[in-house]
């Protein structure tokens, strides 16, 4: 087996990927598809079931003779499902990416505890030498993936909280932004057979015409896309709350039926606490259109037959602005809120910061969050996808890629933690300057940040 890098952190970590219906089943937008069987159109963002996998502080103690299986697959099953959504993604040919998803599909792990019991708070054995404290419960992060990617794509960086003490809910957006998925009715009867829903291309979506006017005229399909999404989001976070408190008759399953094991999530601490605290300072966190979601549910209201989501912390990386109305988006304050804005954090690409007009635009985005400033902070050095799994792969493994997720978990875990300030001083920041290092094919200057890869620049 070829594992991803080892999971850095306090605690080991589990992984359990639910499911739960929608219902009423339900179309989102105007968007729809060829059905390519009988040619006929059918919406393309239909709602009918909501997954998510959850990475967090794992119980692995063994019982009697019991062994916990460790490793998760990272290429999400069935693999020619997978194939064929990396296929359209990249608009490279099956025969190419075959060997290399058939490899990876077969050899990569995840470094996880599938399936395993939470791990309760009281019940762990603080480190003295450390001096940390033992925390009363775990704190909820929900986090929303970007293009072509999945509820495993990110596993570096959302085990990593995890192993921080944070129990984070991995979003497999079945948007048509994934490469891949399989989604399912429920009905009175049982579940219907697993329908595929492959990376939507603008080309084969068919768009009411009255829906190219709305907020967002340049990114029709994305704009439905967002709405879908904050769905989605507000479905597994009142689920998942349900399930934690101990709900009975809340629908939710593994997405391969193996025992939740409802009694370590739902159980009550010493205080008389449930074990994951969902109830107040949730944090929303996104990766490019996973961040230009997290500011889409934080500018909007919710949908009717949902309250708002209690928010304290938005962690945002690399986010992609362009589907968002302009100006804004304009923070919503909640009654929850107290009037007071969620704590706002937003790491940004070399990459994306290079990007003159869109860095712009998100100054002015933050501004209306953090008028004090420096809370964007700038990777020397990284890519758009160095936040991702992707750069680390095996074999195909990135100069700097571990240094990059190093850097980007101990920021933004010193930030949930309300401790960004120390952990800044852990890494080398430095002012921003820009060099020309030649020229793009267009004749432009071609440009860098002047740095070592990790290096922070603070804006």
């Amino acid at each position: 087996m070829l594992f991803l890098p080892e999971i850095p952190g306090r605690f080991p970590v589990g992984a359990t990927t639910f499911v739960t219906p929608v219902r009423p089943a339900r179309s989102v937008g105007s968007a729809s598809i060829l059905n390519s069987l009988s040619n006929t159109p059918e919406p393309a963002l239909y709602l009918e079931e909501v997954a998510f996998t959850a990475y967090y502080p794992a119980d692995t103690r063994v019982n009697g003779t019991q062994k916990i299986q460790h490793g998760l697959n990272w290429v999400l099953r069935p693999m020619k499902e997978s194939l064929s959504g990396f296929a359209k993604f990249s608009t490279l040919p099956r025969w190419i990416l075959w060997p290399v998803i058939y490899l990876f599909g077969t050899l990569i792990k995840i470094p996880v505890y599938p399936n395993a019991p939470l791990l309760r708070p009281a019940e762990f054995e603080s480190d003295k030498t450390l001096e940390l404290p033992i925390p009363e419960q775990w704190p909820l992060v929900i986090f929303s993936h970007g293009l072509g990617g999945s509820r495993t794509a990110y596993s570096q960086f959302c085990s990593r909280l995890a192993a921080s003490g944070k129990v984070v809910l991995a979003m497999e957006h079945r948007d048509g932004t994934g490469h891949a998925c399989t989604s399912r009715s429920w009905g009175s009867n049982g579940k219907s057979k697993p329908r595929s829903i492959l990376y939507y291309k603008d080309s084969e979506i068919i768009l009411d015409h009255m829906s190219k006017s709305d907020a967002s005229p340049e990114f029709p399909l994305r704009t439905e896309q967002l709405e879908y999404r904050r769905q989605e989001i507000h479905v597994a976070y009142q689920i998942f709350s349900r399930f934690i408190d101990g709900d009975l008759s809340v629908e939710l399953e593994t997405i391969e039926d193996s025992n939740i094991g409802r009694g370590s999530w739902s159980t009550l601490g010493p205080s008389g606490k449930r074990t994951v605290r969902h109830d107040e300072n949730v944090t929303l966190a996104g990766h490019s259109f996973g961040g230009c979601t997290v500011l889409s549910i934080l500018s909007t209201k919710p949908p009717p037959q949902y309250q708002s989501i209690p928010v304290g912390n938005a962690l945002i990386l690399d986010p992609w602005l362009e589907p968002l109305p302009s100006p804004g988006p304009v923070p919503l304050i909640h009654a929850h809120d107290d009037n007071r804005l969620p704590r706002l954090l937003v790491m940004n690409s070399e990459t994306f910061t290079l990007w003159k007009d869109h860095y712009s635009r998100l100054q002015d985005v933050v501004n209306m969050w953090e008028p004090q400033g420096q809370r964007i902070m700038t990777l020397v050095g990284s890519q758009h996808a160095s936040f991702s799994d992707f750069p680390g792969l095996p074999v195909f493994r990135r100069r700097g890629a571990e240094i990059l997720m190093d850097v980007i978990s101990k920021l933004s875990i010193g930030f949930l933690d309300d401790q960004l300030e120390q952990a800044l001083k852990t890494v080398k920041t430095r002012k921003m300057e820009i060099e020309i290092i030649g020229k793009k094919k267009d004749g432009r200057p071609k440009r860098k940040l002047v740095g070592s890869i990790g290096d922070i620049i603070v804006t």
